[in-house]
């Protein structure tokens, strides 16, 4: 089941393709992140009817060992909520990219922007599928940094003061998860797991 990393990897590439080589690419830049995108939808897709019918897929990059300073394990964890997840963030970026090919093609940053949402889609799946909280936590702050990205106009003060507030927004909702490291302790921290297991838990009365 080791294919389900390309859903979010697909992106990723087409971010580093358009970003490094973006002038040259020019028109040719949605189509490159647009093939990606659609290619990450498909790999959910079946990702999602893998999960409903085998069970959730674990991917490990990393598991800790005894004595390690990582002590939580890095990779993926993909029931059928995260696997529902991934669809709908992967077929949103797909409209999205659709939606810019002509809407936004004579704007200044074009490629810039279809970098930074290739991007954000790869945070996005990344943040659904994390196999543990810390992971959760880091690709969420990196998400609050793209959206800032993304809705910064630099020849538009209204744009740029709407930025602003979506960063200063999701900055004062950080204060909230900044308790995440204190849900449970280090040596069980990455068990997304047991973790929605507990949630789904009904309370006793």
């Amino acid at each position: 089941m080791s294919y389900v990393i390309l859903v979010p990897l697909l992106p990723l590439l087409a971010a580093l393709v358009i970003g490094v080589a973006g002038r040259s690419l020019r028109e040719r830049s949605v189509k490159v992140g647009g093939a990606a995108v659609v290619a990450a939808f498909l790999g959910a897709l079946v990702t999602l009817v893998a999960v409903s019918s085998n069970g959730p897929i674990s991917v490990r990059f990393y598991e800790p060992a005894s004595g390690t300073s990582l002590g939580f394990p890095v990779g993926f964890y993909i029931d059928r909520l995260s696997a529902v997840m991934m669809v709908l963030i992967s077929g949103v970026s797909t409209i999205i990219y659709l939606f810019s090919m002509r809407y936004m093609q004579q704007e200044r940053g074009y490629s810039r922007f279809l970098a930074l949402l290739a991007f954000t889609t790869f945070v996005l799946l990344c943040m659904v599928s994390s196999a543990n909280l810390l992971m959760l936590f880091i690709f969420w702050q990196l998400l609050t940094w793209l959206l800032y990205l993304l809705s910064h106009h630099y020849a538009h003060p209204a744009t740029m003061e709407g930025a602003f507030k979506t960063y200063t927004l999701l900055r004062v909702g950080d204060v909230a998860s900044s308790g995440l490291p204190k849900i449970q302790s280090p040596s069980h921290f990455g068990r997304v797991a047991g973790w929605r297991s507990a949630l789904s838990r009904p309370s006793p009365c």
